[in-house]
């Protein structure tokens, strides 16, 4: 394996699919979802959901991809010819033996991702998901810094504000309520509601001033403290 291998993470809706995988070496996609570039994976890993009850929320299995086609679903699975996607098109993945990831990698939550992309080195050296993701140098900065602080920290979340719902790099889970950090142009802060704050630092804070981004969530999390204790009096 070399570290610039690219990995694509893929989440199994059913222990059925995953047996299927290992039985007869290929995983299906749907053609109208599946990710950009998934041609250049070379190994697919897999994500499993609360369906696999104690393996839930971990990637315990992956395997070599040995190359792709385009069929439709009847044509992988034709004892199902009246399933209600039974001749849509599906990309299947070709795969070599399924192996097992040791330690599993896990996610504290659950999440509602259906395609992650990262290597090889972060594949191999993952310990939970958060630490799968390959963004830009202020992103793994600020990572680390957070994870050092031990906080409770999940990545690329979506948060609700009235009808819009959107992405934030950083979930900061803390007592009394939620920090949303992004990475932006602009550094700026607004309330999200009640028990959650919204942050957004730039790429040259993060850079020359990491201490005060620490010190400024901090101070947050104090805040959030202050005002739940407030409210319960």
């Amino acid at each position: 394996m070399n570290p610039d291998d690219v990995v694509l993470v893929a989440l199994v809706n059913t222990p059925r699919d995953l047996d299927m995988a290992a039985r007869e070496h290929w995983y299906r996609i749907p053609a109208k979802h599946a990710p950009k570039f998934f041609s250049g994976a070379q190994y697919l890993a897999f994500y499993l959901p609360r369906a696999f009850s104690e393996r839930k929320w971990r990637i315990d299995t992956y395997a070599a991809v040995r190359g792709h086609e385009l069929v439709r679903r009847v044509d992988l699975i034709p004892e199902e010819p009246k399933h209600p996607r039974a001749h849509e098109l599906y990309y299947k993945l070709q795969l070599g033996e399924i192996e097992r990831r040791e330690p599993p990698i896990h996610s504290k939550r659950g999440r509602r991702v259906l395609f992650l992309w990262t290597n090889w080195e972060k594949f191999a050296t993952a310990r939970e998901w958060n630490d799968l993701y390959l963004r830009t140098p202020a992103h793994e900065k600020l990572y680390d810094a957070l994870r050092a602080d031990n906080l409770d920290i999940e990545r690329e979340t979506f948060i609700r504000e009235g009808h819009s719902r959107y992405r934030v790099d950083f979930m900061i889970y803390v007592p009394h309520g939620k920090i949303a950090v992004s990475i932006g142009d602009a550094p700026g802060r607004e309330n999200l509601g009640k028990g959650k704050v919204g942050l957004t630092v730039t790429p040259n804070e993060i850079e020359n001033n990491l201490a005060r981004v620490q010190r400024m969530i901090q101070r947050t999390a104090r805040e959030l403290k202050q005002t739940f204790t407030k409210e319960i009096q």
